[in-house]
């Protein structure tokens, strides 16, 4: 399942590890273990690049794996079906803010099955 999730994500080109991750929705360790593997099978081959100060792997999926060949039209940045555009639906950091609020309002109800009762305030005082 991770391989093949991998090689749909390389399908348009090639991929830095941290690209890779946001598209698939894996981890970085899982990402890089799979790609360990394809490596050695011959199905993927990896080379190191540099960003800015940081060196991070790019993948490029063998010829024999990729099931459409690339036509002479360029990559558009603009169209949301290329799944080089996409992007994770929200950050881990967002996830955790989600899951603090659900549970200030379920009031540390773990499986957040019932409402938590209205608290009255000072500025919802029937006059």
């Amino acid at each position: 399942m991770t391989q093949a999730a991998l090689i749909k994500a390389l399908q348009n080109g090639p991929l830095t590890s941290k690209e890779a991750e946001d598209l698939t929705g894996m981890s970085r360790s899982t990402v890089l273990s799979t790609a360990k593997k394809m490596r050695y099978k011959g199905d993927l081959s990896t080379e190191q690049v540099r960003i800015g100060r940081f060196t991070v792997a790019r993948y490029t999926l063998a010829e024999h794996l990729i099931e459409n060949k690339k036509s002479n039209v360029p990559a558009d940045k603009l169209n949301p079906f290329d799944i080089r555009n996409a992007q994770g639906i929200f950050t881990p950091t967002e996830y955790r803010i989600m899951n603090a609020q659900a549970r200030n309002f379920y009031k540390g109800n773990p499986t957040f099955t019932t409402y938590s009762k209205a608290v009255s305030s000072e500025n919802n005082r029937q006059v």
